[in-house]
C-alpha cells in the first residue's frame, strides 16, 4: 500500500488474482516448522507446533479490511457497473419503429479548455463524427413505438438531450418512460458532429444501441461501452478501449492502440498501427494489416490473422486458427484446444518453430522444419523469434 501511494500505482490489486497463494504459503510454512521441530525434538523435549488460528483469523480480517478501505474506488467502480447491468435488465427498450420525431439541432459551444466529451445513454444508436462545424452539433431522433397520435407525441416532447458545458461536455439523453409497465424507454438516436480543428477524449456509454465513430481524433483516449449493439470505428486517432456484451465489432484505420471485447459477435480489425487486442466469448475474430503487437482470444470462434509484423498471441478454445504473414517481427504464441491450426510462414526470415499436436496430424512445406511424431521443430535464418504452437487437432505449416 505504501509503494502504491508513493509511486501512484495499483499493485495491491494483484491480490485479487494471487490471493490463493496466501493459504498455500501458510501450508508450506507449517510443514517446514513441523519438520524443523521434529528434528529438534529428537534431541530435546520441544513442544509440538500448533496452528495459531486466532492469529491467522485476525490477520485475515485486518488485511481484508485494509485492502477494502485502500481500494474502495475499485469496488465503487465495480458497483457502478453492476448497478448499470441491473438497471439494463429491468428496462424495456423501444424499437426504431412506429413514430419518428427529429429534434431541432443543439449547438454546444466549445471552450478553449474543453478536452473531453461524455455521452451516457440508455436506448439508441450513437454516431460521432467530424464535420465542417465550429461548435458541437447534436441531432436527436426520437422513436416511440406502441403508441399513436397525441400520446406518442407527448412522450417525444418529454424526451430530450441534456447538456452540461465546461472542460468536460456531458451529453445525457433524458427518456420519458411509457407503456403498461411504465418502464419502456423511447429510442433516442444521436448524431454528434465535432469540429474538424479540435480533438477530444471520449467516454461513450449506452445500454442498448450501437456506437459508431467516424474520422474522430482524440487527444489521447477513447472509451466505449454498450450492453447490446455494435462497435464500429473508422479512421480514428487515439487509443481505444471498449466492450459490448452482445454485438459485432469493426475497427478500420486506427492510429493508436485498440482493446475491444464482445460477449457475442464477429470481430474484425484492419490497419491498426498500435497494439491490438480483441477478445470474444463467442465469435470469429480477424485481424489484417496490424503494425504492432496482436492479441486475439475467443472461447468459441475461428481466428484469422493476415500480417503479423510484431509479437502475436492467438488463442481459441474451440475454433480453427489461420495465420498468414510475410514478415516475422516478434515472438508468437498460438493455441487451439479444438480446431485445426494453419501457419503460412515466409521461408526467408529469422524464427524458431516449436509446435505440437495432441491428436491431429502435422505437416510442413518449409525445409528445415523436422516433424517427429506429434511435434514439429526447426529454425529459419538466425532463429531470433520464437514461434510456439500448441493444439490438439491438425497442424499445417505452409510457405507464405
Amino acid at each position: 500500500m505504501l509503494l502504491d501511494w508513493l509511486n501512484g500505482t495499483e499493485t495491491m490489486l494483484l491480490l485479487l488474482k494471487w490471493w490463493p497463494l496466501i493459504p498455500v504459503l501458510w501450508g508450506v510454512e507449517y510443514l517446514l516448522i513441523s519438520l524443523i521441530t521434529r528434528r529438534r525434538g529428537k534431541m530435546a523435549n520441544a513442544p509440538r507446533p500448533r496452528m495459531d488460528l486466532r492469529g491467522l483469523l485476525s490477520a485475515v480480517i485486518l488485511g481484508a479490511s485494509i485492502f477494502i478501505v485502500a481500494e474502495q474506488e475499485h469496488y465503487l467502480h465495480l458497483w457502478n457497473k453492476v448497478s448499470l447491468n441491473l438497471t439494463a435488465a429491468a428496462v424495456d427498450y423501444g424499437e426504431a419503429e412506429g413514430n419518428r420525431y427529429e429534434k431541432a439541432p443543439l449547438i454546444v459551444p466549445v471552450e478553449l479548455n474543453t478536452s473531453k466529451i461524455t455521452v451516457d445513454g440508455i436506448n439508441g444508436d450513437i454516431l460521432i463524427h467530424r464535420a465542417a462545424v465550429e461548435d458541437i452539433e447534436i441531432t436527436a431522433t426520437v422513436w416511440v413505438d406502441q403508441l399513436e397520435g397525441a400520446q406518442a407525441e407527448a412522450v417525444s416532447e418529454q424526451s430530450f438531450v441534456q447538456i452540461e458545458e465546461g472542460p468536460t461536455i456531458k451529453i445525457t439523453p433524458q427518456y420519458k418512460a411509457y407503456g403498461d409497465s411504465g418502464k419502456r424507454q423511447p429510442r433516442i438516436d444521436l448524431d454528434i458532429s465535432l469540429p474538424e480543428d479540435r480533438r477530444f477524449n471520449l467516454d461513450v456509454r449506452t445500454m442498448n444501441g450501437g456506437i459508431t465513430l467516424q474520422n474522430v481524433e482524440a487527444i489521447e483516449d477513447i472509451a466505449l461501452e454498450t450492453g447490446n449493439g455494435e462497435l464500429i470505428l473508422h479512421r480514428i486517432y487515439g487509443n481505444v478501449k471498449g466492450k459490448t456484451l452482445n454485438g459485432a465489432v469493426r475497427a478500420r484505420t486506427v492510429q493508436g492502440s485498440v482493446d475491444l471485447s464482445t460477449g457475442g459477435g464477429k470481430m474484425d480489425a484492419w490497419d491498426v498501427t498500435g497494439a491490438l487486442k480483441l477478445t470474444a466469448v463467442v465469435g470469429d475474430i480477424s485481424a489484417a494489416g496490424s503494425g504492432d503487437e496482436v492479441s486475439l482470444s475467443s472461447k468459441n470462434g475461428n481466428l484469422t490473422v493476415d500480417g503479423a509484423r510484431a509479437k502475436l498471441h492467438a488463442e481459441s478454445l474451440n475454433g480453427t486458427i489461420d495465420i498468414r504473414s510475410e514478415v516475422i517481427g516478434g515472438d508468437w504464441e498460438v493455441y487451439s484446444a479444438v480446431g485445426d491450426i494453419s501457419l503460412y510462414l515466409p521461408a526467408a526470415a529469422d524464427y524458431t518453430v516449436e509446435g505440437s499436436s495432441g491428436y491431429g496430424n502435422i505437416s510442413s512445406e518449409i525445409d528445415g522444419l523436422i516433424i517427429d511424431k506429434k511435434t514439429i521443430s526447426g529454425e529459419a535464418g538466425s532463429g531470433e523469434f520464437k514461434l510456439r504452437v500448441e493444439g490438439n487437432s491438425s497442424l499445417n505449416v505452409k510457405e507464405y
